[in-house]
């Protein structure tokens, strides 16, 4: 935990990019701050001026934030132990923060290992993106009510959808469950039992609120309409499934993003939320 007197927040992009240094500071004061692996990447690849003017926003102090690792990590985790993940602020990378300084400059270019690492990072959340697109399939399986609906009704079921997600814990337990059997990296005999402290549980709740939310824009299908640009649109939406997945196991979350504040309220309505 960053900070052994207080709980953490998971920060995003959005609420960093709104909001003034001191707010930032002021958030710091009541909770250790906590960055995802996703959003470091998405400020170091914004232009100097605009990284610096971001890792400026942060603490004057050693350690401004600590560093979490992706969902992927901590399934990994999971799998391999048969055993929840817990707070992602168990799970920090003792990162050097000696550079942090650094990156506030905007004459400071990026060095190439970094590039590098950036890269392939870029190349994981593709994987990512393909993963829940692949998810869509999945609807008229997991909500048979989408199979011969029209396009009219989707809304409708969506909403209905949603609080099935939201609140009906044997259902994603279900779900989770089998996502872990089908594991190549699972090899315990039975699964232990899933609950909402594992990142396994809430990464199908967020990801399927997130198709969910596709399925219902694109209702033609998504492949017929897919553009470089439409793509780059969903990598956002993987990186803030992450950034809600992983509050959701910390408990507080400090967020700009409305469609995100309103499914950190159904998920977890006694949370800290800052917005």
């Amino acid at each position: 935990m960053s900070n052994a007197l207080k709980s953490n927040v998971v920060v995003d992009k959005s609420y960093l990019q709104a909001v003034s240094k001191a707010k930032i500071t002021e958030l710091a004061s009541a909770h250790g701050l906590l960055m995802t692996d996703g959003m470091l990447y998405e400020l170091m690849k914004g232009t100097d001026v605009d990284r610096a003017g971001w890792f400026y926003k942060f603490p004057d102090a050693a350690r401004p934030f600590e560093l979490i690792p992706s969902p992927g990590v901590l399934m990994r985790h999971e799998l391999q132990n048969n055993v929840a993940c817990g707070l992602p602020s168990k799970h920090v990378r003792n990162i050097d923060h000696s550079s942090t300084a650094l990156y506030r400059d905007p004459s400071y270019s990026i060095p190439a290992d970094l590039i590098k690492a950036r890269e392939g990072k870029r190349d994981e959340i593709d994987e990512d993106t393909d993963l829940m697109l692949s998810l869509i399939d999945s609807i008229p399986t997991l909500f048979p009510e989408f199979e011969h609906a029209h396009e009219k009704h989707y809304i409708a079921l969506r909403l209905k959808a949603q609080d099935k997600i939201c609140t009906d814990v044997d259902f994603v337990r279900s779900g989770a469950m089998f996502l872990v059997k089908q594991s190549p990296f699972f090899s315990s005999a039975n699964v232990a039992r899933i609950d909402h402290e594992w990142i396994t549980f809430r990464w199908l709740q967020v990801a399927l609120l997130f198709v969910l939310d596709l399925k219902v824009r694109y209702p033609g299908g998504i492949a017929s309409v897919m553009t470089p640009r439409l793509r780059e649109s969903i990598r956002h939406d993987v990186l803030d499934a992450q950034y809600l997945m992983m509050a959701l196991l910390e408990g507080a979350f400090a967020t700009k993003e409305k469609k995100l504040c309103e499914w950190w309220m159904k998920l977890k309505p006694d949370g800290f939320l800052y917005s």
